[in-house]
């Protein structure tokens, strides 16, 4: 570790401030403590910490205050909260100085282990990047959240199956910490407000790419995937489809994947966003299809083309029977509504052959197809489409 790695131990108990500095110490650390609210500003400023562990209960105060100034000087100093407190006391401090925009590291209940803390004072090369908002809105800008594309199967194609659609996949390419997945990035756009942002960036950089595809003779169509907070924007649709037409493609050549859950948030809204999004060219689907709250007749109403099963019932269909008549469900009622059916985490052979049985439309998944950069699909298309008619085939 190098020499500008400080820790600032904040704790009453000087008891637990020398066990923190030798265990520090001894993993490279500069390290100062203070034991009282009222010298903290000061020893802060002093310090310059890189990394602070902090009590939430100090003499003449308390963790939350100390977290607030920290918000408000713009520390970028990682934290770690540390307290005899129970969890629920605990866990609301972390989230207290999430929403803050603070680099939360995690949490030790006092009395802890060495194990435990010499684990949360690794290095920062060592531990797995956890962004916060800053973090992300430079990538935002930067230009490091970018598209993967997963091929999708059609199954019922006219000349046999093919691959026709992809979807595309947010994908945050770290200048340092490599490419990072949207488990780790999306939940965190939801809730600072970026998914907006993230949303209209994915959109631009596939509407570029869809047309330049189609200009090579790739009749490709993308999937992607709307954010809730986007289907109550009633301005959405002029504006998606201006984007579309500045990139040179077309709207019939987009899906607009919506969840269940979030076509209902306000259902009255979303009819109007979601059928001017229809009669502007745009395609429907209803993602995640079985795990919402909706009623059919809000499903019924909505203008969507396309049900698309939730990968939590197709990864059981072969070994749970209640799973498998789910999907028939599904699809039959799919089918009865006028619309087409895509089954999503297709992973096995024995799978594939079921949903083909049942009639599904088309299918996602490993055993389709791996998400990978633009450059890599025109390959990954023409070998799965070779796959596909032998896996295919009687």
């Amino acid at each position: 570790m190098t020499h500008n790695q400080r820790l600032l131990v904040v704790d009453d108990s000087p008891g637990v401030c020398d066990l923190i500095r030798d265990v520090a110490e001894d993993l490279g650390y500069e390290v100062q403590t203070v034991m009282a609210r009222d010298d903290f500003e000061a020893v802060f400023t002093a310090v310059d910490p890189t990394l602070i562990t902090l009590d939430l209960q100090l003499t003449g105060g308390d963790g939350i205050e100390v977290l607030r100034y920290l918000a408000d000087y713009g520390s970028t100093a990682s934290i770690i909260v540390i307290s005899g407190f129970d969890t629920r006391v605990v866990s609301s401090a972390l989230r207290i100085g999430q929403t803050h925009g603070l680099r939360m590291l995690g949490s030790l209940r006092k009395p802890f282990s060495v194990q435990d803390l010499e684990r949360l004072l690794l290095p920062s090369g060592q531990r797995a990047f956890e962004p916060v908002a800053a973090d992300l809105r430079t990538a935002l800008e930067q230009g490091e959240i970018v598209p993967f594309f997963q091929p999708k199967a059609c199954l019922v194609h006219p000349g046999g199956p093919a691959i026709c659609e992809t979807e595309a996949l947010a994908r945050w390419q770290h200048p340092e910490h490599g490419l990072i997945s949207p488990a780790q990035f999306v939940p965190l756009a939801e809730s600072t407000g970026l998914i907006l942002p993230l949303t209209w960036g994915m959109a631009e950089q596939c509407a570029r790419q869809l047309a330049q595809w189609r200009a090579q003779g790739m009749s490709l169509s993308v999937a992607i995937n709307i954010a809730p907070a986007v289907v109550q924007d009633l301005d959405y649709p002029d504006h998606l489809a201006a984007l579309v037409t500045r990139a040179g493609a077309q709207p019939d050549w987009f899906t607009l994947e919506i969840t269940e859950s979030g076509a209902m948030r306000d259902s009255e809204r979303a009819m109007d966003i979601l059928t001017r999004l229809r009669l502007k060219g745009f395609n429907l689907s209803c993602d995640d299809f079985g795990t919402g709250y909706s009623s059919l007749v809000q499903l019924y109403r909505m203008p969507f083309c396309e049900l698309k099963i939730d990968r939590s019932f197709v990864a059981d269909c072969i070994e749970q029977a209640e799973a498998r008549v789910i999907i028939r469900a599904c699809i039959e009622l799919g089918h009865s509504l006028g619309l087409t059916v895509c089954a999503e985490g297709v992973e096995t052979q024995d799978v594939f052959d079921f949903l083909r049985i049942q009639g599904c439309d088309s299918i996602q998944g490993y055993h389709v197809g791996y998400p990978v950069p633009a450059a890599d699909l025109p390959e990954l298309v023409r070998v799965a489409s070779l796959q596909l008619l032998e896996i295919a085939a009687p």
